[in-house]
């Protein structure tokens, strides 16, 4: 026994150096060609859907020994876990991780189930798969009780039942709820306890889950060990025991077993406690559970040291710390083992990721390239477009100069030359002798007379509408004021005029525009709308200058109908790059907004 001891002990520590060898670096590995290199990826991405259907293969094994045989049970994990980690598939790795943890809590090791829960809740967040992060909550929350920190535990048993919940599965709410009924049992809390046992209970027997009341039922029992009531203990840890030897479940049986030997040996009844811890210490070994076994051997030294058979107490005695000792290595030869496998996982997705790295440096490098290409060009139309900008600012002002000295050349050829002309007709009219001409000449000469001197009045007024000289020399307010001053003259419709900002003048042209809009609406409304009343609004905003004409008259009934009129105000507002608002034919009189921007 001593021997085999230190043999272990050997091997334990030849396998620690080769993993702080492995850690400095000391190994060196051979490195490949890029093209052998790819022809291993491509060798391993054709394999993928055979090493899926032997990882489902293996899950399958892993799960039908979980209860039978730890040992291949740990095995088939572990081959999963490899080759979902050759092939860097989260799912694989989730399911490995998963069937671990459950051993792991039958093996009572709650170090390394909260590290490998971690891995579970970090991957199964990642790939959305909510049903492994509730299994990785549950197992947190085991992790937690066994430490005493019940706040965290109760905390990852609620999150883990919500999500059970909301997915209608029902046998793990069913298995949460046993969790939680354990973490009160560990708290003391026996009122509580017993509620969710029974919640558990009843869960499981509706989804007819034998295996699962038995589990409750056992779990109970234990509740009653820790009571010091070994009499209802006996009760339920035996109808449990009864279920487990029906479904033929090895570790059930096992566990049940080295319960009720513990039950006996506190009930004083010593060669029961014998014969049950006997049959468990069989089973372990079959099972392969140093915990088990060590749990049964405990009992068996205190069982025969009760009845003082201090030969086999002694034996038993000795057993007990060889398999303390024999656990103590195994413990530390497994954490290595996955703490290894988890390694290597971290490594082979640092190399992933800086392959990716590599690859995003490259396509970055060349997209800068790319980018610094398209900044040269855009600066090159922008110096360009700037060029060009300057030389239509000064064409465009050119224009409106020109425009400007047609306007005025041709107000004063209207009003010096034909102006003139009418004005003389007018006065040679006035010089003739109407007695002299008959009743019926008489009405020709005075409707002449009328259509010259209409004909004047309009010839003057179109002259001082093409350049307003208040619009050149003192701006448009000046110029609107003086304009609905006149409008006022005629006593049928009363134009009342607003203006809000406006200080500085404008630009030429758009003075000019806007001059001229508001002449061409002013007209229709004195033509067309038989209103009394009308507003002239203009306002100037950050932005933009705003012109709102309206009156009370019959409105704009048919937008299609517009006449030349409006026609040229909407060529003028869009040359200004403007708006025009023309109000529905359903609202009273007519509104119009025109919006500007500056």
């Amino acid at each position: 026994m001593p021997d085999l001891f230190v043999a272990k002990l050997y091997s334990l520590a030849f396998v620690l150096l080769v993993y702080v060898n492995l850690l400095e670096g000391n190994y060196c590995f051979a490195q490949t060609s890029r093209g052998n290199e790819r022809s291993v990826q491509s060798k391993i991405l054709k394999n993928f859907p055979q090493d899926t259907l032997l990882i489902y293969k293996y899950r399958k094994l892993a799960m039908q020994n979980l209860y039978f045989d730890a040992d291949k049970a740990v095995l088939y994990s572990q081959q999963i876990l490899r080759l979902a980690q050759k092939h860097q598939w989260s799912k694989g790795k989730i399911m490995a991780y998963d069937l671990l943890c459950t051993y792991y809590i039958i093996d009572g090791s709650y170090d390394i189930l909260r590290e490998i829960s971690n891995e579970i809740l970090i991957l199964s967040q990642k790939e959305n798969l909510p049903l492994y992060t509730a299994n990785a909550k549950r197992f947190q929350g085991e992790s937690s009780a066994e430490y005493k920190q019940f706040d965290l535990s109760l905390a990852n048993f609620q999150s883990a039942f919500k999500i059970y919940s909301d997915m209608k599965q029902d046998s793990s709410k069913a298995v949460c709820l046993e969790n939680i009924g354990n973490f009160y049992r560990e708290k003391l809390d026996y009122t509580q306890a017993i509620r969710y046992y029974d919640l558990a209970f009843d869960s499981f027997k509706k989804i007819g889950s034998q295996w699962g009341m038995a589990s409750v039922l056992q779990d109970r029992g234990y509740l009653y060990v820790r009571k010091n009531e070994p009499d209802k203990a006996e009760k339920y840890v035996t109808q449990a025991l009864m279920i487990f030897q029906k479904l033929n479940n090895r570790f059930g049986i096992l566990n049940a077993l080295n319960d009720l030997g513990n039950v006996y040996y506190e009930q004083k009844k010593y060669d029961q406690a014998i014969a049950t811890e006997s049959e468990a210490l069989k089973l372990s070994k079959l099972y392969h559970s140093s915990r088990q076994t060590n749990w049964a051997l405990i009992c068996l030294y205190k069982a025969y040291k009760a009845q003082n058979n201090v030969k086999q107490s002694l034996y038993y005695l000795e057993q007990v710390d060889y398999i303390r000792r024999t656990r103590h290595i195994e413990r530390i030869a497994r954490e290595y083992n996955m703490y290894k496998l988890i390694y290597e996982n971290q490594q082979m997705e640092s190399e992933i990721q800086r392959k990716i790295i590599n690859e995003q440096n490259t396509i970055q490098s060349v997209l800068i390239g790319f980018l610094i290409m398209i900044v040269a060009f855009s600066a090159f139309l922008w110096f360009n477009n700037k060029k060009l900008r300057r030389k239509n600012a000064a064409i465009k002002e050119a224009l409106v100069q020109g425009q400007t000295i047609e306007r005025k050349r041709v107000a004063a050829e209207l009003h010096d030359h034909l102006g003139g002309t009418l004005a003389s007709l007018n006065w040679y009219l006035y010089g003739m002798d109407k007695k002299l001409l008959s009743e019926e000449e008489q009405k020709i000469y005075k409707s002449v007379h009328q259509m010259v001197g209409a004909a004047y009045r309009e010839v003057r007024s179109l002259s001082h509408n093409l350049m307003p000289i208040e619009l050149e020399e003192h701006g448009l307010i000046v110029a609107l004021q003086r304009l609905v001053g006149k409008l006022n003259e005629n006593n049928s419709i009363q134009f009342n005029f607003e203006v809000e900002g406006l200080d500085k003048r404008l630009d030429k042209k758009v003075e000019f525009e806007l001059y001229s809009i508001l002449l061409e609406l002013t007209n229709n409304i004195l033509k067309h709308s038989k209103a009394d009343k009308a507003e002239i609004s203009l306002k100037e905003s950050i932005r933009s200058i705003h012109l709102t004409i309206s009156d009370n008259g019959n409105g704009i009934k048919n937008n299609s109908l517009h006449g030349v009129g409006l026609g040229n105000v909407k060529n003028r507002v869009q040359s200004l790059k403007g708006k025009i608002m023309i109000s529905n034919e359903e609202n009273p009189g007519a509104n119009i907004g025109i919006e500007i921007p500056k």
